[in-house]
This record gives C-alpha cells, sequence and structure tokens, in this order.
C-alpha cells in the first residue's frame, strides 16, 4: 500500500478537523438558536457513526493537490456540500439517509467521469489571437454596463444593510430582456477575467482601475457577492500561482467554523455564526433534505421552467425557488439549492443522473482545455463563481445561461495557448 504524503495527511487532519468544528457548531450553537427554522439535535449513535463513514469515503475522491480545475471543484463540493449534509445527517435522526447517498455517489460518478479516457478534447485548436479576443469581448461588455447603469437610472448604493431596498427597482431598471443574462456574465466573468489578466501581467494599476470598476457594480446591482469576487480571486491568484496543496482549503475553512465559535463563545456574538455556520454551509444542506422530501410527493417539474417550457407544462403557480420556499412555511421566499437538488425536482433520480453526465462532461471540457495551456489559478478563477453556484445554490442550465458557465468556457478556449 503506498504510504501517505505528508501534504496528503495535513489535507485529511484538516478535513476532520472542519468536520468536528462544523458538528460542534451545531450542537452547540445552531440547533439552540435556530431550531425554529428546522435544525434540531436529534443524536443516533449509528446515523452519527455512517455519516462519518460517508464523510470519509468521499477524501478517496478528492485530491490534496491542484493539477486540475476539477480537482477545486471536489475540494468545494466536499466541504461545502458533503461536509454539512453529512453534519445534518448525523446530528439530527429524523434526517433521511437517501439525500446524502444520492449526493455522494452524484459526485462520485462525476469524478470517474474526469478520470476515464473515453472522451477526450485536447486536440481542439488553439485560437489564433485568441487572448486579444476575448480581453476585446470583456472590455466591450464591461464599458457598456458602467455606461447602461448609469443611463438607466440604477440607484447606487454601498451599505450592505440596504441592500434588498435597492435590488428589485434596480434590476426592473437596468436587467431587462437579454440583460438580464448579460449583466451577470459581466460583473461575475467579464470583469473578473480582466481584472485576473490584469495580476497575471502585473498591471497593478489597472487592477485597481478595475476593482473600482467592480464596487460601482455592486453599488447598481446590489449584489453582495459582486464584492466578494475580487477577494477570491487575489486569494486564489496569490496563494495557486506559486502552491499547488489543496490543504489550504479546509484549513481555511476550519478557521473560519473557529472563529464563529470563539465569536459566539467569548464574545456574545451571533452574527458571524448566523452568516457562516448557518447560512453558508447548513440553510444549503437542509434544503437538499427540503427538496427531496417535497418532490418524493409531489409533481416533478421535467424543465418546464427551462429548456422544456415549450413541450411540456409547468405544474406550479408559482416559480420552483418559490413553491419549496412556500413549503416551507416561508412565502415570497426563493428557496434555492445545488445542482443534486434541482435535478430531482425536475425528474427524481433520472434528473440527477442526467446532471452528472453534462457536468462531468463540462468539466472533462474545462480539465482538457486548461491542463499545460494556461496557468492553473487564472482557469480557476475564471469557473470558480459558476461552479460554486452549481454546487450549492442554482440550476444547471441557470448556471450555464444566468451565472455564465458558458461565457467562462467560451474565455478560457479562446486564452489558452499551445502549451505553458
Amino acid at each position: 500500500m503506498k504510504a501517505l504524503s505528508f501534504n496528503r495527511l495535513v489535507f485529511i487532519v484538516f478535513l476532520i478537523l472542519f468536520r468536528f468544528s462544523l458538528d460542534i457548531s451545531y450542537v452547540f450553537v445552531i440547533s439552540k438558536v435556530f431550531a425554529y427554522d428546522g435544525f434540531i439535535f436529534g443524536f443516533s449513535v449509528q446515523q452519527y457513526a455512517f455519516s462519518w463513514i460517508v464523510y470519509t469515503l468521499s477524501f478517496l475522491f478528492v485530491r490534496d493537490r491542484l493539477y486540475k480545475v476539477s480537482d477545486y471543484f471536489f475540494s468545494t463540493a466536499l466541504l461545502s456540500v458533503l461536509a454539512p449534509l453529512t453534519s445534518l445527517f448525523g446530528l439530527d435522526a429524523t434526517r433521511p439517509l437517501v439525500p446524502v447517498l444520492v449526493v455522494f455517489f452524484s459526485i462520485y460518478f462525476i469524478y470517474l467521469f474526469t478520470r476515464v479516457k473515453f472522451i477526450s478534447f485536447d486536440d481542439l485548436p488553439v485560437v489564433r489571437s485568441g487572448r486579444a479576443i476575448g480581453i476585446g469581448i470583456s472590455v466591450f461588455f464591461v464599458g457598456f454596463l458602467v455606461v447602461w447603469y448609469f443611463v438607466s437610472g440604477a440607484a447606487l448604493n454601498l451599505d450592505f444593510s440596504k441592500v434588498y431596498e435597492y435590488r428589485a427597482e434596480n434590476a426592473e431598471l437596468s436587467g431587462g430582456g437579454i440583460l438580464a443574462y448579460t449583466n451577470n456574465w459581466t460583473y461575475q466573468i467579464f470583469n473578473v477575467f480582466l481584472m485576473a489578466l490584469a495580476l497575471f501581467y502585473r498591471r497593478y494599476a489597472w487592477f485597481f482601475v478595475l476593482l473600482a470598476i467592480q464596487v460601482y457594480f455592486f453599488a447598481a446591482s446590489t449584489h453582495k457577492t459582486v464584492l466578494f469576487l475580487p477577494v477570491l480571486l487575489v486569494g486564489v491568484w496569490y496563494y495557486f500561482r506559486k502552491h499547488s496543496s489543496l490543504a489550504i482549503m479546509p484549513f481555511a475553512f476550519t478557521l473560519i467554523i473557529s472563529l464563529t465559535l470563539f465569536s459566539y463563545f467569548f464574545l456574545e456574538d451571533l452574527w458571524m455564526s448566523s452568516l457562516f455556520s448557518r447560512r453558508v454551509f447548513f440553510v444549503p444542506a437542509n434544503l437538499t433534505f427540503v427538496y427531496f422530501d417535497f418532490f418524493e410527493n409531489n409533481p416533478n417539474v421535467y424543465w418546464s421552467n427551462s429548456v422544456l417550457s415549450y413541450f411540456v407544462a409547468y405544474p406550479y403557480n408559482l416559480s420552483l425557488t418559490h413553491v419549496v420556499g412556500g413549503y416551507m412555511g416561508r412565502d415570497g421566499m426563493g428557496a434555492n439549492n445545488g445542482f443534486v437538488a434541482s435535478g430531482y425536482a425536475h425528474a427524481g433520480f433520472f434528473g440527477v443522473f442526467v446532471y452528472v453526465v453534462l457536468i462531468g462532461v463540462l468539466l472533462r471540457i474545462i480539465n482538457d482545455l486548461t491542463y499545460n495551456r494556461m496557468p492553473l489559478w487564472l482557469a480557476v478563477s475564471l469557473c470558480v463563481v459558476p461552479m460554486r453556484a452549481l454546487l450549492i445554490s442554482s440550476d444547471l442550465f441557470t448556471v450555464m445561461l444566468t451565472h455564465g458557465f458558458i461565457a467562462a468556457i467560451l474565455l478560457t478556449y479562446l486564452v489558452r495557448v499551445r502549451s505553458v
């Protein structure tokens, strides 16, 4: 048996510590303060032990170093999806096993798709002057949106506490028709791409100009994620341009949850636990169980709200996410979740299987386009936002269009070179 490398051992240790930190947060904070929201503590030794078995088996399909873009995807899937899902399952004995196993095997089969050599996109030709074309497209969309937000009359707001007051009105003023897609592509993909290239070419003055534009986009769109993207980009650029170890991810996640516990117990502050432990990790995990519970007993959608809308009648009078929100007793709330839950909502287990195949192909395309063709950190920075949305907050086709995954893949294809 091959011995564990030191980096692999460190990676596994932090994966275990992260899951323990989530468990502690759930038992002593989340289940006590947010029990009214469905976060109940009910301990079963057998269920808790089985949750750890599933979680540790997941280590088998996660690499401890970044060699391809998919390695980042699987680490994110383990930390952001499987860790909180197994924690919630292990600490609430009323939770069913099926959603946990479906998520586990979905990610595992996507992993197999990226490893088996029956399909390859290595031989796609390099586009002559592709990088210049990608820059031109991005500059056009960024420039257009800067002007359009000004012309449309969208009110600017930098106050986090007032983002929801401005969001709907600004979206109505500036986001009709095709703009509902291109606006998102611009501040999630195109401007991030330009900032990444500015860092790559060490044009730091241009980076700060583009950063100011990103702040402007946040003020006009009032989506907090827009302001977080440059932070994520700088982190990816600063670390992965010199290092390949992915142990930094479970370490950082463990540190964040530890800080929320410190803040709660020693500073008597709930804000960090509510924002990170609850909202970032346990709310998406809880919604996975809710989706499976609802669509086990109610009609599936069969993509009648998207690609098959002309062929299949939509069975509800509200959007899919608002139907689930209403089922949770939150009328008016859109309960978004990742590809497993949305695939199950569309067509049960078959819907999940369809998404697994499509995501496997997409990751394989990205791996083949980027491997030895461009700096890996640059490839990750282009795809990190759509990949995270795919895992925890959006349907696959929504990620492809609204979140700009298609645009990210197009830019990836354009900017690659013959070899690096």
